[in-house]
């Protein structure tokens, strides 16, 4: 039994110029005359984060740094014109008022402002900055709603979608939208302690402090920084993963300050033009340039010129990697290091201390990348 195909030309006027479109109809006429209608065509889905947006944008607000000319003048964040004045965004964390910001917004401020979905103006309390992740923690006494909701940022893959919610150029609840560009961003200069989410979401001044969310409207990030000649979006931005997030606030708000582990050494990673000029036989690792004294590399008997090649028994080829290990064992611990020294494999067992404070002073005014003491900040 056979079928007849029999094709209909519909020729659709109103086009200007007098174009006209053809739409081709394909009629299957079963034996006996009848005839099978066409399948509806299927309309696709609109997709839309909406939800997403509406659960977190609440619990970002926009917060104002001011510093004074005259130290005895009015504080003027009200009107957002005042020199000294710096602009962000900061995110909710507790029905407590507990917020998170930026700490370059913050740092050597006389006043903190939040302000509040209906335009008035808080004052904040500073709890704390914490120099090596440019993350600073805030209270204020009126919650204007609930806290954001935290996700899992060890989830995240590249090619998922994420949101930044921030308030740019003075924009209040921007939202811009783009995807999961690459994980675990480090070695760029930006902070002391780099571990960040990169994506290609827009991200403009007035932004830092502010949130990333997933799909699902849950914080993963808290934005930081851009890579960009313009100073302004170019497609790649930075955020700071939300459980390092949490664990320097909880450093913060219990401790009054993140205890980030230190073993005191200036750190490269090796490549060939260092291994030629000092003679490094190691393939690959970390190059020991420098030693603080009386720190606990000094007492675990590390000297210059010694190759880190891995820490805790996992192999470590880039000084941000051996920073992450060191920041991993915790103030008070134990690393077993594996070093070269010359053509000989030497075990270190250095008990990792809390970083000095002139060090997170030096890191935070000029970021050092890995372990590079070039800034002070070493490792």
């Amino acid at each position: 039994m056979t079928h007849r195909l029999k094709m209909l030309a519909v020729a659709a006027a109103g086009f200007s110029a007098g174009a006209m479109a053809v739409v081709a109809i394909l009629v299957v006429t079963r034996p006996g005359g009848s005839t099978a209608q066409p399948a509806p065509l299927s309309t696709p889905t609109t997709i839309s984060y909406a939800d997403a947006v509406a659960l977190a944008a609440p619990a970002v607000l926009r917060v104002f740094g001011q510093r004074y000319a005259n130290p005895g003048a009015a504080p003027s964040a009200q009107t957002g014109a005042a020199p000294g004045l710096s602009r962000g965004s900061a995110v909710l964390l507790s029905g407590d008022g507990l917020l998170v910001t930026s700490g370059h917004l913050v740092a050597g401020t006389d006043a903190i402002g939040v302000q509040m979905p209906d335009r008035r103006i808080l004052d904040a309390q500073l709890l704390g900055i914490d120099a090596p992740t440019d993350l600073a923690v805030l209270r204020i006494h009126e919650v204007p709603g609930p806290a954001i909701t935290v996700g899992d940022p060890a989830a995240l893959r590249p090619g998922d979608v994420v949101l930044a919610i921030g308030n740019p150029f003075g924009l209040d609840q921007t939202v811009s939208f783009g995807i999961v560009s690459a994980l675990g961003r480090s070695a760029l200069g930006l902070t002391q302690i780099e571990d960040f989410i990169q994506t290609d979401a827009a991200i403009n001044p007035g932004n830092s402090g502010g949130a990333l969310i997933d799909a699902r409207g849950r914080l993963v990030g808290i934005n930081t920084a851009i890579m960009s000649d313009s100073g302004y979006s170019e497609g790649v931005a930075f955020a700071i993963p939300a459980d390092r997030v949490l664990r320097v606030v909880a450093a913060i708000t219990d401790a009054g300050g993140a205890a980030h582990s230190w073993i005191g050494i200036g750190a490269h990673t090796l490549d060939a033009g260092l291994a030629r000029r000092f003679g490094v036989r190691a393939p690959r690792g970390v190059f020991v340039s420098r030693v603080f004294p009386n720190s606990p590399a000094a007492a675990a008997g590390l000297r210059p010129g010694d190759v880190i090649v891995a820490a805790a028994g996992e192999p470590v080829i880039t000084s941000s990697a051996l920073r992450e290990a060191v920041i991993g064992a915790g103030t008070g611990g134990m690393l077993r290091l594996s070093v070269w020294r010359g053509s000989e494999q030497l075990t270190a067992e250095v008990h990792t201390g809390p970083r000095p404070a002139s060090q997170g002073r030096e890191a935070g005014a000029g970021a050092a990348r890995g372990c590079r003491d070039g800034g002070g900040a070493g490792c």
